[in-house]
């Protein structure tokens, strides 16, 4: 509010010394001789009887000319001009001309310089004025600097870090400057700017951790449901009884209920997959296939040959989800046996999964995924879409890649690299 103020002041000075200075250029002219000196040296002159020895103190110079030219006095030096050179010079230099007379007959002219004078006076004013117009305009330009140095950039510095700050930006600190005006509330400003990246930092790892929480307990219930299931199957062979039966199969049925339930909510927590570690490290072939056992929860694997004894790099907690949803989407999709085959290429291990149901049409192979894609023979079937998009992409997080195809049945294909 103070700088406003003093800007305000500065300005008016400035309008008015500008008014004044118009005022007295325009005004200039009216500016007349001093007409009673101008009498008494005119009367002077003509009581003179001899201008040999005429004399008179005037504060206007001037002198008096013959009609033919002759100059009969001066009170300054002259060159040799003809009367009417005389009194046009004087006129251009707004002097005042007047006639010498003796016994009411014109002997002459008398040229009093008072143009001069005047021009003098006008100097003095025009000075009075401009001098403080300009030094009024010297302070406004210096305080303008001033205030866009301490003031505009600071202040325009502040609201980009704001704006930097609404847009999630937080590792960008705001310059600090000792002599800013702003100091302690930009300090304010950066103080919460680092509260707000600690707590988004901690937001972060909460969740991280509240995912890969959910993503583990999902994995780690589907072991026990699907032993319940597989119990729950020989019982119903071996029950003969109605009712039991009838009980055995509704467990039966639950099992397949909340294997599905976990499958969604284990999917839910992988939908951001960048915030899951992934611990690479060498694995025995032979855990591979180990690995593949333990997710046939429905005994349809088939091993069409022997893996080959390799060391691959992989992961293999999150290999085994791969596998888990690899083979129970081919079970809810197909529900036929998954031949299940090794190949040794170059420098990697492929692992192939066919099943022989209902396959995708061949427009589908581009999109199946992408994530929450569902394929055309998954209208009647629960799921959110995210099955071999979460597969894609912690395969590729190994180093290997998924591919898959259409030969004879859907292939899912998984490469691994060769340690």
């Amino acid at each position: 509010m103070k700088h406003k103020i003093i800007l305000i002041l500065i300005i008016l000075c400035v309008v008015v010394s500008a008014a004044v200075l118009i005022f007295e250029t325009a005004n200039s002219s009216s500016i007349k001789p001093d007409t009673v000196e101008i009498s008494r040296i005119k009367y002077s002159v003509e009581d003179a009887d001899n201008f040999f020895s005429f004399s008179y103190d005037s504060k206007y110079d001037f002198t008096v000319v013959s009609l033919d030219g002759t100059v009969l006095y001066t009170t300054l030096e002259t060159r040799h001009m003809s009367l009417a050179e005389r009194v046009n010079q004087a006129i251009q230099n707004y002097d005042t001309v007047i006639n010498y007379e003796k016994s009411g007959k014109v002997e002459g002219r008398i040229i009093i310089y008072t143009g001069q004078f005047l021009s003098g006076n006008r100097t003095a004013k025009f000075t009075a004025v401009i001098v403080p117009f300009c030094v009024l305009s010297v302070l406004l330009v210096l305080y303008y600097l001033y205030m866009r140095v301490y003031l505009y950039r600071p202040f325009k510095k502040l609201k980009k870090f704001a704006s930097d700050i609404a847009a999630g930006n937080l590792d960008l600190a705001l310059p600090m400057d000792k002599d800013n005006l702003f100091g302690e509330f930009s300090e304010s400003f950066d103080l919460m700017r680092d509260e707000l990246k600690a707590a988004k930092q901690k937001a972060i790892l909460e969740e991280k951790s509240k995912k890969e929480l959910i993503a583990t307990l999902s994995h780690d219930i589907k072991t026990p449901v699907s032993i319940v299931r597989v119990a729950g199957e020989l019982l119903e062979i071996a029950e003969k009884d109605s009712k039991k039966l009838a009980h055995i199969k509704t467990i039966r049925d639950k099992t397949f209920e909340i294997d599905r339930l976990v499958t969604d909510l284990f999917s839910s927590a992988l939908n951001d997959l960048s915030e899951l570690k992934i611990n690479v490290k060498n694995v025995e072939s032979i855990e591979l296939e180990n690995l593949i056992k333990g997710a046939d929860q429905s005994s349809k694997v088939i091993f069409t040959n022997s893996i080959p004894e390799c060391l691959v790099k992989a992961d293999p907690f999150r290999l085994s989800q791969v596998f888990s949803n690899i083979i129970s989407n081919s079970d809810k999709y197909a529900g036929t046996e998954i031949e299940v085959s090794f190949d040794l290429i170059d420098d990697s291990l492929k692992i192939s999964f066919k099943d022989f149901g209902n396959s995708l049409d061949e427009e589908e192979l581009a999109l199946i995924k992408n994530k929450f894609y569902r394929g055309k023979n998954a209208k009647d079937k629960q799921g959110a879409g995210l099955g071999l998009y979460i597969c894609t992409s912690l395969i590729e997080r190994m180093g290997g890649k998924l591919y898959i195809s259409l030969d004879g049945g859907f292939v899912v294909g998984i490469v691994l690299a060769l340690s």
